[in-house]
């Protein structure tokens, strides 16, 4: 059964703070959320959380996890367009994407190729067979 976010918010974002790209996005979205209708939730900082409201925390240290007010759960790209439609100036784009399947088709296999590339990627795959150097943030 999903869990919806809190009452005071309309959508939850769960992003992986440790990630600086991720951290910068989360930034200068919070300056664009001013109804303050976004909650965002840092999945090292807030864990449990997270998995309190239904996320597995290796499927969204890979892709971005959107819960929405009716509780269905947005990943990847998809999440992308529900959080970007919250978001003035992005609202636009989320409304292009949805009625452009294969654009957006295309835009979410890039996203996908982007996480297993951006930084730290590698080093969380270490870490969670067991191969890294021992300095995880897990």
């Amino acid at each position: 059964m999903p869990v919806s976010p809190t009452p005071t918010t309309a959508i939850s974002v769960f992003f992986d703070n440790d990630c600086a790209i991720c951290r910068r996005e989360v930034a200068f979205s919070k300056t664009l959320d001013k109804d303050q209708r976004i909650e965002w939730i840092d999945l090292r900082s807030q864990r449990q959380l997270a998995a309190d409201m239904g996320v597995d925390f290796e499927a969204a240290m890979n892709l971005l996890h959107v819960l929405d007010a009716d509780g269905n759960m947005h990943i990847g790209l998809a999440g992308h367009l529900v959080m970007w439609s919250y978001l003035p100036g992005y609202r636009h784009l989320s409304r292009l994407l949805l009625q452009h399947p294969r654009l957006a088709a295309w835009c979410d296999r890039y996203y996908r190729l982007f996480t297993r590339l951006r930084p730290g990627a590698l080093k969380r795959k270490a870490c969670a067979t067991g191969l890294c150097d021992g300095d995880c943030n897990e």
